[in-house]
């Protein structure tokens, strides 16, 4: 027994030795929080509409793979589309009222989750974490609809008020260090295409106005239009209101910073 220890103990001294690298020290996103600004969301199902806007989002993440977000921006650039434009330019028709309402704003709370991670490195540099993100959510925004196209004139827009919208998203999360993550989202906002309203008129306070110009609407919440034109344009919205669910799909690019 003696000599066996002795030949293990030569053997345990002449074993090579053995360097583990620490690559990298996990960082936990839980309890943390991620500030995220989408520069541009573009509109991807554009066929009667386009849209063009700026969005933030603030997520908490309350799991590693769970978070609560809350997401808010407008899209300074909605219109209907060039082949709306030249439906009406070309051939005197359009696309109904419930195809090219646009959406002005909106502000959406919900959850996101991580059910896909994995990590890989650039051209030997540091760790890149890579996870897919998907989310949903529920908030309200803002619409408006066209009511003349632009001819010698510019167009102009009735306010359709704001509305109920839910939201589902998913798209890709990189993890740049410690702090800084990308973000490449595609996020459908559904929300109903039904006008009641235009500049907060009703039918009735819009036939007044059409029959009565001059006089002011009994309605304390009709703002009234600039032209009898735009008047006019706007009582043919509201008789055939419509009853169908718009999806506005876009692509949203950004980058976040996590503390």
């Amino acid at each position: 027994m003696l000599g066996l220890g002795l030949m293990a103990g030569t053997a345990v001294a002449q074993a090579p030795a053995v360097q583990v690298h620490v690559v990298e020290q996990r960082e936990a996103k839980t309890g943390r929080f991620e500030a995220a600004l989408f520069p541009a969301a573009v509109q991807l199902n554009g066929a009667f509409t386009q849209h063009v806007g700026t969005f933030g989002a603030v997520t908490w993440h309350v799991r590693e793979r769970f978070a609560f977000q809350v997401l808010g921006g407008g899209n300074w650039h909605n219109a209907e589309s060039a082949f709306n434009a030249s439906l009406v330019e070309n051939y005197r028709v359009e696309a109904q009222a419930a195809a090219s309402l646009l959406w002005t704003w909106g502000v959406f709370g919900g959850v996101e989750v991580e059910p896909l991670l994995a990590k890989f490195t650039l051209l030997n540099g540091p760790l890149v974490h890579f996870g897919v993100v998907l989310g949903g959510g529920v908030g309200a925004g803002g619409t408006r609809h066209q009511l003349k196209p632009e001819t010698a004139t510019p167009a102009s827009y009735g306010d359709t008020g704001p509305r109920f919208m839910g939201t589902f998203a998913a798209g890709f999360r990189l993890a740049l260090g410690r702090h800084f993550t990308l973000r490449l989202d595609v996020r459908d906002v559904a929300y109903s295409a039904r006008i009641d309203k235009v500049n907060g008129c009703s039918l009735p306070a819009l036939t007044d106005l059409i029959d009565r110009p001059g006089v002011p609407p009994e309605s304390a919440e009709c703002r009234g239009f600039p032209t009898q034109v735009d008047a006019s344009l706007a009582r043919a919205l509201v008789r055939t209101p419509g009853s169908a669910v718009l999806h506005n799909v876009g692509l949203y690019v950004g980058a976040g910073f996590v503390f």
